[in-house]
């Protein structure tokens, strides 16, 4: 069974405007058809709890973790907070490339890390890893 990436939904956050652009570009060029963009981790809280409302989940959450008013680790702890959100992934992206602050966002609940400057390879490759990991909770496997 291969997820159907049309369907799936997913959320950028990230205040830099750029990076949401080519992060949605990205996602969109590898078949998701369903990217909500927030400016910041405020605005990506009012998605999630709008997903409550409208019952349309997120399937991954793409956050920057250095955002004005609400950091992208203040978002992902909201997030894994929520049980309803437990095999939805989560991917911090960011400069921070201090070991402990990698290890502190996997302790968390993030499912993948990605450094800044992202090239486009990588990113590529992370989206592959992302799918998978999505897939595996899908079909029962985890």
């Amino acid at each position: 069974m291969s997820l159907d990436l049309p369907s799936l939904r997913l959320l950028v956050a990230d205040d830099h405007f750029l990076i949401r652009q080519f992060v949605r570009r990205s996602l969109l060029d590898a078949g998701f058809k369903h990217v909500d963009m927030a400016n910041d981790g405020n605005e990506a809280i009012d998605f999630i709890n709008s997903s409550f409302q409208t019952n349309l989940l997120y399937d991954a959450l793409f956050l920057d973790w250095n955002m004005p008013t609400l950091s992208g680790i203040d978002v992902l702890a909201y997030v894994r907070s929520k049980p309803i959100y437990r095999s939805s992934a989560v991917v911090m992206f960011t400069a921070e490339s201090e070991k402990a602050n990698i290890m502190k966002a996997i302790k968390m609940g993030a499912t993948s890390y990605i450094l800044k400057p992202i090239s486009p390879a990588e990113f590529s490759r992370k989206i592959r890893e992302i799918t998978e990991w999505l897939e595996e909770r899908r079909v029962g496997k985890i």
